[in-house]
């Protein structure tokens, strides 16, 4: 032992004198040492660590419990750590050559790799260096080379390194590691600190400068635009000041009252028994605490501990807890043509590229409009004309001032959803001039014309291609009362005039509609074999971003939808531009915007789902487009924004006829066939005529397809496994995960309720079929044995289900949930508002629903019950 302890020396770090460092953390044993280091307003902890020999869960777990108790920015963790990530790759033989014999000998525990994941850290050298193999250690006695000295850093981090060589053993016999990081040149982007305009005389204060400013210039021959635009610029350099004096002044503050707290200290060093001196302290220490209320209050927004008060609610701490950081969507590698990026200012060069050649403008205007006049599309009517095109009114700007969600990203000028909620008042005249005299003269302010693009990696896809990004645009807020104003307006049209084909971004039409079409569809052809049917589902490259600005003006034309409504939507859609938002830097190079919808903006999906109405007559109107007719309905496409689906009957014969109608409003409107991501599936069809439809379509046949968060297969009996079994075995697998967390029994019933409920209810909702208690049982298994970390229970479950108001603890009881969710299916019934849908899900019924729900017909008539649907609601409910 006395030899064991005399070996270990200890870990350290030396740090530069000009570096501001802090000690935060360290063991006993010298096994490891945690500092903060600032630099450019950026705290990074770095962590150096020795692994023990043996077992080292134990050890991860301490040190991650020390890490997650520190504020700080970026984490650096670095040192020996005493196994390797891949035996296979980090460790050689004694004849030099790759280790062949046992995979996991010296392998780190996936435990320890996953609390490094949980941590959001990855190994730089081996991001860096993929497919080379070297090694950091060398053993004698073994005569074997393995790769046991790591640095694992954050996302931010690894773009920023330059390089990170492994060098040769001089003073010790293990490897030295260099690394280098680059430093960051702060792009910097204003944002209204809203502390400001907490208190009433802070409030009171602004709405002077604002009256006095609004005084100033009431009668100016200046434009209204160039009012508002000076408006917001004197506002935001009064903010700035007030934010730089209310700095100075706590800070001098907080010196002064430091430097009095240390004179009472040294006094009552001297005269310990002074009780007047010791109440003086307090009173200082407390309205030291007061002063720093504000700092404090920003830093628990973002920082890494756990806070007693959010511990068992559901909300944003609980998610951060529980899901996998994802370090601010940090991009670490870009791969374009074979070549890999990796440093930060090639990889921003990558995405802006991309999306100058995105953006740019094609098609031609004359072929547009002789497209859109031979749809023959039904004018508005003159009510309806007149709604759109009224003036604007403060009672509009109120409303949608109101809809403005708080602690939202704001646009280019800074100014958050609060500005415009407490000032309301004194900028609503105003504004209101401003939003009339686009609907008049086709005029916006200049700063509308400019967005911030945030990229967010879409799930399940790959993320070193720059197409699986979602440009999000950030938009300011003025822009978007605007925009919500006229996107209120134009919902209220488009309730009546869009199609029920179409069941997104309008009121009272839902997701479940279209894949209960698709799951009656699939059971129609079960029972008429006779017939061959297959689905198509489209998937759109870049919808939203590839939308033709003529075609969306040309169409509004067509529909004759008022002289100031155009005026809105070609002032918005003819000068745009964006700077990109990458791994938080704003770059500088602006990006030509000539078409595209933005992602972001409120009127966004209802123009585009305009656009796509014209898809959907043309089809449902042209009769060499064959689909399912059922009695007087015909079923031929289902669309949710850009998730279209078409329902094609005699596809041998017919599916080349509907890719060339799909194609063709494609170049006009911008919509443009991802024919890799598209897929079909067949019902009623021979591996003979799968081989044909592939061959003559391009497309693949798959078995199965996902769409719209459900998988629908070729057979409905198929169903449940590929949806419930699956949904819950990735439950499980987070369950799993979860229960390293240190979490409470309330705060397990709350991940519950807020992230396994929802999974389910959606499946609940758009698909009933579960036809017994097996899986319910099954669930609540293992849901208690989540709650109760393996352990025995000390609460029976059918007191944790009841409501808290009778003494339970609100554990979501899945069955109930279930039953109520099938109650809404036999409303419908009864109802027999969406006569559409219910002939289909009744096209084998002898007699009408009524019969089937009241009457007790569905014992009687055996038929009734064989379908996915009927037979598992109306055991249920009926």
């Amino acid at each position: 032992m006395q030899l064991r302890m005399k070996k270990k020396r200890g870990v350290v770090l030396y740090i530069k004198e000009w570096i501001h460092a802090n000690q935060v953390f360290k063991d006993n044993e010298g096994r490891y040492i945690g500092v903060v280091i600032e630099i450019k307003n950026q705290k990074i902890l770095v962590c150096n660590i020795y692994c023990p020999n043996g077992p080292k869960l134990k050890f991860i777990k301490d040190l991650n419990n020390n890490i997650v108790q520190q504020e700080f920015n970026e984490l650096i963790i670095l040192g020996d750590f005493n196994g390797v990530v891949d035996a296979t790759n980090d460790k050689s033989s004694s004849n030099g050559k790759q280790n062949k014999g046992k995979t996991n000998s010296g392998q780190l525990p996936k435990q320890f790799l996953q609390h490094m994941k949980n941590l959001n850290l990855i190994d730089i050298w081996r991001h860096q260096n993929e497919k080379q193999k070297d090694y950091t250690f060398y053993s004698g006695r073994h005569e074997s080379w393995s790769h046991i000295d790591m640095a694992w850093l954050t996302n931010a981090l690894a773009v920023r390194t330059k390089k990170i060589k492994i060098l040769p053993r001089i003073l010790s016999d293990h490897c030295a590691l260099e690394l280098t990081i680059k430093g960051r040149n702060s792009s910097y982007r204003w944002r209204l600190n809203e502390n400001l305009l907490k208190k009433e005389k802070d409030i009171e204060l602004n709405r002077k400068l604002l009256k006095e400013y609004l005084d100033l210039n009431k009668g100016n021959e200046t434009s209204k635009n160039t009012q508002w635009e000076a408006l917001k610029a004197v506002m935001r350099g009064y903010l700035i000041q007030q934010n730089s004096i209310k700095n100075k002044n706590r800070n001098k503050e907080i010196k002064e009252f430091i430097e009095n707290i240390n004179i009472k200290e040294e006094l009552l060093k001297k005269e310990p028994t002074n009780k007047k001196v010791v109440m003086e302290l307090e009173m200082l220490k407390k309205q030291l605490q007061i002063l720093q209320t504000d700092k404090i209050e920003k830093q628990l927004k973002y920082i890494k501990q756990n806070h007693f008060q959010n511990a068992n609610k559901i909300g944003k701490w609980l998610v951060k807890k529980i899901k996998d950081k994802k370090q601010r969507q940090h991009i670490i590698k870009i791969q374009k043509d074979g070549i890999t990026y990796l440093e930060e200012n090639k990889i921003a060069d990558q995405f802006i590229n991309f999306y100058k050649e995105l953006y740019k403008k094609e098609v031609s205007k004359e072929s547009i409009t002789k497209y859109i006049c031979n749809l023959n599309l039904p004018k508005l009517k003159d009510e309806q004309r007149k709604d759109l095109n009224n003036p604007i009114t403060i009672g509009e700007i109120d409303i949608a001032i109101r809809k403005l969600k708080n602690n939202k990203a704001p646009g280019p000028d800074g100014f958050t959803a609060i500005f415009y909620k407490i000032f309301k008042e004194k900028l609503g005249p105003l504004l209101k001039d401003i939003l009339n005299n686009i609907l008049d003269n086709k005029e916006i302010p200049i700063s509308w014309q400019k967005a911030n693009i945030s990229l967010i990696h879409k799930e399940n896809t790959e993320p070193t291609e720059i197409k699986n990004y979602r440009p999000i645009s950030l938009l300011n807020h003025d822009y978007k009362i605007f925009t919500t104003i006229m996107a209120e307006r134009l919902k209220n049209f488009m309730r009546k005039w869009i199609s029920e084909e179409q069941v997104g971004f309008l009121p009272n039409r839902q997701i479940k509609d279209n894949i209960r079409i698709l799951i009656d569809t699939i059971e129609y052809y079960e029972k008429h074999n006779e017939k061959q049917m297959a689905l198509l589902f489209i998937d759109a490259e870049k919808a939203f971003d590839k939308v033709n600005w003529d075609y969306l003006k040309l169409l509004l034309k067509e529909l004759d939808i008022g002289f100031k409504f155009k005026n809105a939507v070609e002032a918005i859609y003819s000068k745009q531009v964006a700077t990109l938002i990458i791994n938080g830097q704003e770059h500088r190079k602006s990006i030509q915007i000539n078409r595209g919808t933005r992602q972001g903006c409120p009127l966004s999906p209802l123009l585009f789902i305009l656009i796509m109405e014209t898809l959907v007559r043309k089809v449902s109107e042209d009769k060499n487009l064959e689909g399912l007719r059922n009695r007087s309905q015909n079923y031929k496409m289902r669309t949710y924004a850009d998730d279209v689906v078409c329902i094609i009957e005699n596809p041998k014969k017919n599916i080349n006829c509907w890719l060339d109608t799909i194609e063709e409003f494609g170049k006009l409107a911008g919509f443009t066939m991802n024919k890799q991501k598209t897929k079909i599936l067949t019902k009623n069809i021979d591996g003979k005529g799968k081989e044909h439809i592939q061959q003559i379509s391009g497309l693949k046949i798959e078995n199965k397809v996902k769409y719209l968060g459900v998988t629908v297969t070729s057979s409905n009996a198929k169903l449940l496994k590929n949806n419930y079994e699956q949904q819950w075995s990735k439950i499980k697998k987070d369950m799993e995960k979860w229960k390293y967390q240190n979490i409470s029994l309330l705060g397990r019933i709350a991940i519950t309720k807020m992230s396994i409920l929802p999974k389910l209810l959606f499946l609940f909702q758009t698909l009933p079929i579960i036809r017994n208690d097996y899986l319910f049982k099954k669930w609540n298994t293992d849901i208690t044995k989540f709650i109760w970390k393996n352990k025995k229970p000390r609460i029976k479950l059918k007191i944790l289900t009841d409501d808290k108001k009778r003494g339970g603890l609100g554990l979501p009881d899945l069955k109930s949930y279930y039953e109520a969710c099938n109650l809404v299916w036999v409303k419908e019934w009864t109802r027999l508002k969406n006569t559409k849908l219910l002939s289909l899900e009744g096209h084998d019924l002898r007699s009408g629903w009524h019969d089937y729900v009241w009457y007790n017909k569905r014992k009687t008539e055996k038929n009734y019950a064989t379908n996915m649907y009927r037979g598992e609601v109306s055991d249920r409910n009926v």
